[in-house]
């Protein structure tokens, strides 16, 4: 059963597709006003119009944009007192061999968006008097999968502790920190993969993928949970896997 989110102001980024587009769904089913951050702009308005939510357009890695689309999602909703975190790119990579670019460019999003992603929600946190952060990471920030998923895991491994962190840091905020960290989940997240390891990685996903809105329940269920306790961290794996 779905928590009540009545009152809540939630921004969801990465909120297209996948588990952030399950976690909109389900957030606004249970009461919530909800903004959505992700660069594709259409997607991101259909959602907005199907669940009476707010569309912000922004890409995570462009800092000033995201303040700009967090700030006008906060003036709209009256401020923020939730975000959840769960823009993200996965691919296999081969340290030794494969393009640079494609492992800059998970550091881009997987890291450095989510710092930017913090940096410009936090204070909203904070001023609503009782905010809740939600970082999406996976079960691969806490071991390597296999040989060709260790640039995915070290973002993953940053996530971890870049939420922990935070966690610390705002000890004395009212605002909590959970990390959900989920196995294989049948998002379109695999379907950019490239290189000589994709189509494995596709296969596992598709095998072994559990459906997005399971993780949106384990995401809603940190949003819900009383204020005299915190959920440091949700891990959940495929079942079988």
């Amino acid at each position: 059963m779905t928590g009540s989110l009545i009152g809540r102001r939630l921004l969801i980024t990465g909120a297209s597709s996948g588990i952030g587009a399950a976690t909109a769904r389900l957030a606004a089913s249970a009461g919530a006003r909800v903004a959505l951050i992700a660069r594709r702009d259409a997607e991101l308005t259909a959602l907005a119009e199907e669940i009476g939510g707010l569309a912000v357009p922004a890409d995570v890695t462009d800092a000033a944009a995201l303040i700009a689309a967090v700030d006008r999602a906060a003036d709209e909703l009256g401020g923020l007192d939730g975000v959840v975190a769960s823009a993200g790119v996965a691919r296999p990579i081969h340290v030794a061999t494969d393009d640079p670019a494609d492992m800059a460019n998970l550091v881009q999003v997987n890291v450095i968006g989510l710092l930017h992603t913090l940096r410009a929600t936090v204070p909203h946190l904070i001023a609503s008097g009782a905010g809740d952060v939600v970082v999406l990471s996976s079960l691969s920030g806490r071991r390597v999968p296999r040989d060709t998923m260790g640039v995915y895991s070290g973002t993953k491994f940053a996530a971890h502790a870049i939420a922990e962190g935070l966690r610390l840091e705002l000890a004395e905020h009212p605002v909590r920190v959970t990390t959900v960290a989920p196995g294989y989940v049948a998002t379109p997240i695999a379907d950019a993969a490239t290189g000589s390891d994709a189509d494995r990685f596709r296969a596992d996903v598709a095998a072994h993928g559990m459906s997005p809105v399971t993780v949106a329940h384990l995401i809603v269920t940190a949003l819900t949970t009383p204020r005299e306790a915190e959920l440091v961290e949700l891990a959940v794996r495929p079942t079988g896997e």
